[in-house]
């Protein structure tokens, strides 16, 4: 959209000059024959720039236009034209706000270019204002949202812990009351009563894994890799973890594959290493199908180490790659249904690669299976030393 131009003169052969020649500069020109006829166009309309003579019959000249213009539009910019030019009369101009003044006669080529120039200008500061206004209002949000993050931590971990203390309470109770149930108890009464045993039981180990994942999951977005740290086999975690989860495999007859091209050592914790694997490998059996399989697969090649685990189960959508990370998520309703949890796992899972300086990448297709593959850096000689 053309600029829109007030020229101001009361010498209609000048006005005239200025008006045919701003429009075939491409602009878009309404004239004033006086200061007040202007100052009522500006009350009605919105100029991007006003162009005056300084000198003008009536109450308006050219600097009180100037301060009307500025009062009433604040950001419509002010060119003055002279025939008798001073320092002055330029710097009263300039004080009153306008940005600039050009002296008669002039050529048309250096109106244009003059007010070129200024809208040039106006236009800059415009985006320079809303770039600082943009900036601000991240840096508000960007407060806010670190508040809502505290406040979701602290609360995270204050839940943990509240949890934590009468749960150990529980499960204290729940092994003096087996005591008395075997030792104690009629036999008569012992068969059932080891049933109530065991569920409450099994039930206070599930709450504890929940509470577990969740203090893990805090305490990870606090800080970085937690000492002591060790070259970690990465093929042994992988294979330890396997045989661990025997109970959950075996009865859905899935069978692994593992297989490792050289050693693969991490530096890092151990713990919290097995902790992101465990994620990855209880994923691929809990949401595999029955007689399917696990491929383990690493890679230690010269720009990078690789560590893949793939499933042949129910797979992810596409559309779902971007969140599946996120804290608290669950792929759909009937995933969170079948399988408990919090959704923290992969949450967890990714914040541990990357305090190890790596990057867990999904592929899957619904139906076929779901790959993670985990990308290590290689250690350069100094770092390795390190």
């Amino acid at each position: 959209m053309a600029e829109t131009i007030l020229v101001v003169d009361d010498d209609e052969s000048l006005l005239e000059v200025c008006e045919v020649g701003l429009r075939v500069a491409g602009f878009t020109v309404a004239t004033a024959a006086s200061g007040e006829q202007a100052v009522k166009k500006v009350e009605t309309q919105d100029f991007d720039l006003v162009l005056s003579d300084l000198q003008m019959p009536g109450k308006i000249d050219g600097n009180a236009l100037v301060r009307e213009v500025k009062m009433k539009r604040p950001t419509t910019e002010v060119i003055i034209m002279t025939g008798a030019p001073s320092l002055k009369s330029a710097v009263d101009s300039l004080k009153d706000g306008a940005y600039d003044y050009i002296v008669k006669p002039f050529h048309v080529d250096d109106l244009t270019a003059t007010v070129r120039r200024c809208l040039d200008h106006r236009q800059l500061r415009k985006d320079i204002a809303t770039e600082r206004a943009m900036r601000h209002e991240l840096e508000a949000a960007y407060t806010e949202l670190q508040k809502v993050e505290q406040m979701k931590e602290a609360f995270l971990a204050r839940l943990s812990h509240e949890l934590k203390t009468p749960l150990s309470e529980f499960q204290m109770s729940l092994q003096l009351l087996e005591d008395v149930v075997e030792n104690k108890l009629p036999d008569q009464y012992k068969s059932s009563m080891r049933n109530f045993v065991t569920m409450a039981n099994t039930g206070a180990k599930r709450m504890n894994r929940t509470i577990m994942e969740l203090l893990a999951f805090v305490d990870l977005q606090r800080r970085g890799v937690p000492e002591p740290r060790v070259d970690v086999d990465m093929e042994k975690i992988c294979r330890t973890l396997v045989d661990r989860m025997r109970p959950l495999w075996e009865p859905k007859k899935i069978t692994f594959d593992i297989s490792f091209n050289k050693t693969i050592t991490i530096n890092g914790n151990y713990d919290i290493l097995t902790c992101a694997l465990e994620h990855l490998v209880q994923n691929a059996i809990l949401f595999n199908k029955e007689g399917g399989r696990v491929v383990i697969k690493g890679e230690n090649r010269a720009s990078r180490i690789g560590l893949s685990i793939a499933d042949t189960g129910e797979g992810i959508p596409e559309t779902e790659f971007s969140k599946i990370f996120d804290s608290f998520y669950q792929i759909a309703n009937y995933l969170t249904r079948k399988v408990d949890g919090l959704g923290l796992g992969l949450a967890t899972t990714r914040r541990i690669i990357e305090l190890h300086g790596g990057e867990i990448i999904v592929s899957s297709k619904v139906g076929e299976g779901t790959t993670f593959t985990i990308l290590f850096p290689v250690a350069k000689p100094a770092e390795a030393a390190a």
